[in-house]
């Protein structure tokens, strides 16, 4: 197994009341604007492309490349494709459960939601967001472990299957993701002839210890 770390940032405070973790996808042409207001920090994940991301207050502006991530803060901004290629990039973070929240408009599709995240996954206090892609060969694994906040995991390429103490193996192919709640004992196992990429994406409480490895693998 091996990974790296593409973008990591802090945010203060958990929203109060019910929030989800959700996964957006953009389909940009070359040239195409977006405009954007103010929301939920989360990070962005270009996939294919060139993206160009701009703040609204200060008129700086961040390109994004192919395979490259970026933490996004809650302030204004917008999004514009650099040709020549189309972009294809997702956004991920956790959203409070509001109407407006679960409103979405082109170019942007929803490729993954959880349901409402009991209330008690995040207490008070600080929280940083961490996106890291991973590979897995074909037949390879990763070690058992837990992680201490709340995981993410959306598939790439390949078949991979995550294996979750207390809850029946996922098997993930490409395009789709899955959850796995705060300390929980889990393994990902790469299925299939060849090998696997796919992201895993945390919301961790400061303090809390990131990752533990452990002793034994969840039933899978």
């Amino acid at each position: 197994m091996t990974f790296s770390e593409l973008a990591a940032g802090q945010f203060d405070s958990a929203a109060t009341g019910s929030q989800f973790l959700r996964i957006v996808q953009f389909v940009q042409a070359p040239n195409q604007h977006v405009a954007s207001k103010k929301h939920q920090a989360g990070i962005i994940y270009v996939a294919t492309g060139e993206q160009r991301l701009t703040y609204t207050l200060s008129g700086t502006s961040v390109d994004i490349h192919a395979g490259t991530a970026l933490f996004l803060r809650d302030v204004d901004h917008s999004h514009a494709t650099l040709p020549p290629q189309v972009s294809n990039w997702y956004f991920i973070a956790l959203w409070p459960d509001t109407p407006q929240s679960q409103t979405l408009v082109p170019p942007a599709t929803q490729v993954f939601q959880t349901e409402d995240l009991p209330l008690n996954a995040l207490l008070p206090g600080s929280y940083t967001e961490t996106l890291r892609r991973v590979t897995l060969q074909p037949g390879g694994r990763s070690p058992a472990h837990r992680f201490g906040g709340l995981e993410v995991v959306f598939v790439l390429d390949g078949t991979l299957k995550v294996d979750v103490s207390g809850q029946a193996p996922a098997q993930l192919p490409l395009g789709q993701a899955t959850y796995v709640p705060p300390q929980t004992l889990t393994q990902e196992v790469a299925t299939g002839s060849q090998k696997v990429d796919y992201l895993a994406y945390f919301v961790t409480q400061q303090g809390k210890p990131f990752e533990t490895d452990a002793t034994s693998a969840p039933p899978g």
